[in-house]
């Protein structure tokens, strides 16, 4: 039997989103809907001709859905929701029922079952909910609490049935009954033990996956990582429109010439992390490091000259004391970007003659200084007070480039 914290779901989120009827039908199946069956189950074989007229086989149904949309989307959040939801289906079964039926409904000892197993439910998950590793007895509790469902809603149907002649021991006296409930609960333990070794196999998946996506988007980006989960085909080579921002560090290899290896690793590292917090929220398509060098690849010139100005400023604070200093170029045009290289060495990158002309514009650049090019200012209404002619390298007409940004400002 299924846990009901759905080791199942587990899997399927931590290999992507899944949709939220799917994880209720199988929150239903798994857990929700164990008690509402049963219950009809019973009802039905006791009832009189008609009894699916009746509202009462519906509403347990509708019972045992509602918990389990309460546990996928409900309003409770964390661990606190699988624990409440347990009450949520016997609550709208309560309330429905009582208005159509009086407070008798409350006499019924099926009824009063549904409310005990919801109870022990609950507390079980409680428990388990306070706990951060995998509680192999809470486990093995849980499910043989759900193989007792059948077996206790039976003896108490005998007992009340019997019209007071039998009680649960004389129930318990008869060998078949023992029987039934020696196989119930030893199939229960079974699957506890089975249960057991499922969650453990999802928690080592979840936490290889959560590595396997930080490593991906380590070299991918969680931009471009997101969108390949959503649609593999994100992935393909394809032509578009991209900002791309380059900057690198000026009189980094004399200063790296005096330096031990682990000292240069050490600034660079502090250096990446400066840069990426300046741009937090600002959601680069792609940034790369190579050596002293940052390439982000952004949507807009808005949104590059944005991170441009604050990488800049952010990254000249933490170089000054070091006797170094940063520059900057933007560039905005066409490139082709997908994902490039042999069979097994790849990398997703952006190839164009954009990508050259953004890195000229930043080995232009004075130190603390950043250039965007005219095409980039036009698109980010962006009115540079200085303008330069730049003679790059390997260009047949000079590059048109606004000073955006210099240090201190």
């Amino acid at each position: 039997m299924p846990s009901a914290l759905h080791p199942g779901s587990a899997v399927a989120s931590s290999l992507g989103a899944e949709p939220l009827w799917p994880r209720v039908a199988r929150q239903f199946f798994t857990h929700s809907g164990h008690v509402p069956l049963t219950l009809l189950v019973l009802e039905t074989l006791l009832a009189k001709p008609g009894y699916f007229a009746e509202p009462d086989p519906y509403l347990l149904l509708l019972a045992g859905i509602f918990q389990a949309w309460v546990a996928e989307a409900g309003p409770f959040r964390g661990s606190w929701r699988i624990v409440l939801a347990n009450f949520s289906g016997p609550l709208l079964y309560s309330l429905i029922e009582a208005a159509l039926e009086g407070l008798r409904f409350f006499q019924g000892w099926h009824h009063q079952a549904y409310w005990i197993f919801a109870a022990g439910f609950a507390l079980l998950h409680w428990l388990q909910a306070r706990r951060g590793d995998i509680p192999a007895l809470l486990v093995l509790a849980e499910n043989v609490w759900r193989a007792a469902i059948p077996l206790a809603l039976y003896a108490v149907f005998e007992v009340q049935e019997s019209a007071g002649t039998k009680s649960l021991a004389a129930f318990f006296d008869d060998s078949a009954h023992r029987f039934l409930a020696i196989v119930l609960l030893m199939l229960g333990t079974l699957l506890g033990a089975a249960d057991i070794g499922l969650r453990r196999s999802v928690a080592t998946i979840r936490a290889l996956n959560a590595r396997l996506h930080e490593f991906s988007a380590w070299s991918l980006g969680h931009e471009i990582l997101n969108r390949a989960i959503a649609d593999e085909g994100a992935l393909a080579l394809q032509r578009g429109q991209r900002a791309v921002l380059f900057m690198d560090i000026r009189g980094f290899t004399a200063w790296s010439e005096r330096q031990s290896p682990e000292a240069v690793v050490g600034m660079l590292n502090a250096y990446y992390a400066v840069a990426e917090a300046a741009i937090v929220g600002m959601r680069p398509i792609k940034l790369k490091y190579t050596a002293d060098e940052v390439m982000a690849v952004f949507g807009s010139a808005a949104d590059a000259c944005r991170a441009g100005r604050a990488m800049l400023a952010a990254v000249t604070e933490q170089l000054h004391p070091l006797g170094l200093n940063a520059g900057a170029g933007i560039h905005l045009g066409a490139v082709v970007e997908g994902v490039l290289g042999g069979r097994d060495a790849r990398a997703y990158d952006f190839i164009g003659d954009t990508v050259n002309t953004a890195q000229r514009l930043c080995d232009a650049a004075a130190p603390g200084e950043l250039l965007v090019s005219a095409e980039a200012c036009i698109a980010a209404a962006v009115s540079p007070e200085i303008w330069r002619e730049i003679v790059a390298k390997g260009k047949r007409e000079p590059l048109r480039a606004g000073v955006v940004a210099t240090q201190g400002e």
